[in-house]
């Protein structure tokens, strides 16, 4: 008798275990996922596009583990007939604005799905249509260009029955992600050859856009002395990439430069080692103005936008741009070198002559890294916007609120401008009394 009953309890044991293995090996062989939004109220957003069973098993799961739904947070559950991983994604209360909730929870949604090796992910209707499709496209990035040990990681087909505006926030992720991958890579395979192929490779054949890229002799041609003044360091030719897209006819209404160092040592005013690897990301503003351009061309926006990136290195050698050197800028402008380390702003400077002389444009802006001092005021939450234009203000704030990217005015004060005062040139590339670092560089730029 005891016998039989080990046996049965034996039975039992083999019998769970091969449940269990069959149950894993289901689990692991599903390849279809979905994404849904649930309010704090275990409420599910537009859940009448979702089947009742569906529905029921979500709710069910949701009160088993006490799942409030807070913003952010990420439940699987599988669903009733076993074919597909269901993340649902915490949206907390229910509000008027909740794209940054959703572009979260989205993101942390398919990243779980992405480590589950789902291949096909359906992000369900959420409050933010844009955000949706922004966080789909951000999730899926990953730099693995350097990895020689490569996992077999496939990025799923991901899509959406929100169409439009989800195809349209997709877009703008993609935009960034070009962006990151350029400001990710190496400076030995980012040069601003390389950067300015790439450039031609991304946008050349995108509708109504002309890319042209210059050399260093062209640059002489132009009287760009700041831009030879801070390459002649490098053993790396400079390039000057200019992106026109003319989306109707008319005038340029808007042209952006973007600072294009694609390494800074610091030339001979020379940066500490520690975090100089971040340094290959010194082109962010250029990397960031060319994905902006690919996304309007794409986006076919009926505007006329010009965009300008003066490329090359900042280095020590013989060659190098010294300390208390005078070049003369594309303005005319004398500078006086006084701080090589603040070589964004020489650059700039004769980009933004160039683009205003010959384009026109109603509006310019430049983007850059230009100065730690920036971080130093705040933090790496905002970004700071100088500006004398209080309408070019107004349109760049409500552009941040509207995308999460908070911007702060920061002062232009024409007291600024005295401590740029050079004894030997017209002006000194660094003010005169080591304070107010990114307001005397705005000060700087704005005399071009």
């Amino acid at each position: 008798m005891h016998s039989i009953s080990r046996s049965i309890r034996q039975l039992s044991v083999v019998h769970g275990r091969q449940l269990s293995t069959t149950r894993t090996l289901a689990r692991d062989a599903i390849k279809n996922g979905l994404v849904v939004g649930m309010f704090a109220s275990h409420k599910l957003f537009n859940s009448e596009q979702i089947p009742q069973a569906v529905q029921d098993k979500i709710l069910q799961e949701a009160q088993a583990q006490g799942n409030k739904a807070d913003a952010g947070s990420v439940q699987l559950v599988l669903s009733p007939d076993l074919t597909q991983h269901i993340a649902v994604v915490g949206l907390g209360n229910e509000s008027t604005n909740m794209s940054e909730i959703v572009r979260t929870a989205v993101a942390n949604g398919v990243k779980q799905l992405k480590a589950k090796k789902i291949s096909n992910i359906n992000i369900a209707p959420m409050p933010c249509a844009h955000a949706s499709g922004e966080a789909a496209a951000l999730a899926s990035y990953s730099f693995t260009a350097f990895k020689t040990q490569k996992t077999e990681e496939q990025l799923p087909t991901i899509s959406s029955t929100d169409a439009e505006e989800w195809n349209t926030g997709r877009v703008y992720a993609e935009a960034q992600n070009f962006a990151r991958e350029l400001m990710a890579t190496p400076a030995n395979f980012m040069t601003p050859t390389i950067f300015a192929r790439r450039v031609q490779d991304e946008l050349a054949s995108l509708p109504n856009t002309k890319v042209n890229v210059y050399d260093e002799q062209w640059a002489r041609d132009q009287r760009m002395g700041g831009l030879i003044a801070v390459s002649q360091g490098s053993d790396e030719p400079l390039r000057f990439v200019e992106i026109v897209y003319q989306g109707r006819p008319g005038p340029v209404s808007l042209a952006m430069v973007g600072k294009g160092i694609t390494f800074d040592t610091g030339g001979y005013s020379l940066k500490l080692g520690k975090n100089m690897d971040l340094m290959k990301g010194d082109m962010g503003g250029g990397a960031t103005v060319v994905a902006a351009m690919r996304a309007i061309a794409q986006l076919r926006l009926p505007i006329n936008v010009v965009a300008t990136v003066p490329l090359c290195e900042n280095m020590v050698s013989g060659r190098a741009t010294k300390v208390s050197d005078v070049y003369t800028s594309r303005a005319g402008l004398t500078v006086e070198v006084m701080n090589t380390d603040a070589e964004g702003r020489i650059v700039l400077a004769d980009a933004l002559h160039y683009t205003v002389e010959a384009h026109q444009p109603q509006s310019i802006v430049d983007v850059a890294t230009l100065t730690g001092a920036m971080v130093v005021a705040l933090g790496e939450l905002y970004t700071g916007v100088f500006t004398p234009s209080p309408s070019l203000w107004q349109h760049i704030d409500r552009a941040g609120t509207a995308t999460d990217e908070p911007v702060w005015r920061m002062p232009l004060h024409d007291r600024w401008d005295a401590m740029l005062k050079s004894s030997i040139a017209d002006l000194s590339n660094i003010g005169c009394k080591g304070e107010a670092g990114a307001c005397t560089a705005a000060a700087f730029l704005r005399q071009f």
